[in-house]
């Protein structure tokens, strides 16, 4: 199924749930695992728009790679993804949040240019199926620093984990048919603002920013804008737009492998309260 009927899919479910409980979610009291904590543990099914590039030489080796553009080089611009998301709230004032980022587009594409990927020479024109695992987990801890009238302040910290898989199958210059795949994968430390806004009729808006420049690593940054409604006591819509950007370059072989990509789209999603 793809985005838009999954996003439509996410509308009737909403109309279904608000026609449900209209005459009584007011009247109905949260369910609560543990007193003075909340817990939400939610789907969502995002598109997201890839660009960025990658380079691997080969063995290592300074000099004997390429540097490729997914998009223009390869095709892999786009795709579907999922995530899994559990937050939690404990005695209102500490927020921790976490989630799971699946993202696997892939491309068949003729090669722009002659390259060099893990030891192995592709020719321009070649005809290239490339994919794309991607990886993405974070965890990160809020403290409510400020709350008026409407208003929440979090400042937050947190680590984020990216690895991220690229297969080429087709034909090389050395060995004829193949497929030749290699994973790279980074773990960086945030510090973030997570700011939130509460609407009538359990309407919640909010914005988060997370990032780190690391010296002799890379750099990673987040932003979302994320809309809930809470339907029913128990149960949260979520529509959200967000940016992710991550480049790596391994400490132990620097300018010998690296990449960067940039992630942006939109993700819809249910979550339940417990």
């Amino acid at each position: 199924m793809d985005f838009p009927r999954r996003l439509l899919c996410c509308i009737s479910l909403a109309l279904c749930l608000i026609a449900s409980f209209a005459t009584s979610a007011t009247a109905q009291e949260p369910f609560r695992l543990i007193p003075d904590a909340r817990f939400l543990l939610g789907m969502e099914w995002n598109y997201i728009w890839l660009s960025g590039e990658m380079l691997i030489p080969a063995g290592g080796r300074p000099a004997s790679g390429t540097s490729v553009d997914l998009p223009n080089d390869l095709g892999v611009d786009q795709g579907e993804g999922t995530s899994i998301s559990f937050d939690a709230t404990i005695l209102e004032n500490h927020r921790l949040e976490s989630d799971y980022l699946l993202f696997t587009p892939t491309a068949i594409k003729k090669a722009t240019k002659t390259f060099k990927f893990q030891n192995q020479t592709y020719l321009a024109g070649t005809n290239l199926e490339t994919r794309l695992d991607f990886n993405w987990a974070r965890l990160c801890y809020g403290y409510r620093a400020l709350d008026m009238a409407s208003w929440q302040l979090f400042p937050r910290i947190g680590v984020h984990y990216v690895r991220c898989s690229m297969t080429l199958n087709g034909e090389s210059k050395e060995v004829g048919m193949t497929s030749n795949s290699r994973s790279l994968d980074g773990t960086y430390p945030v510090l973030g603002l997570e700011i939130r806004y509460a609407l009538p009729y359990g309407f919640d808006l909010g914005m988060e920013l997370e990032g780190i420049h690391l010296i002799t690593r890379g750099y990673l940054s987040m932003a979302s804008l994320k809309a809930q409604w809470a339907v029913h006591p128990d149960i949260v819509l979520c529509l959200t737009g967000f940016n992710r950007l991550v480049q790596y370059a391994e400490d132990y072989q620097p300018l010998n492998n690296e990449w960067l990509y940039s992630l942006s789209g939109w993700s819809a999603g249910i979550s339940f309260s417990f």
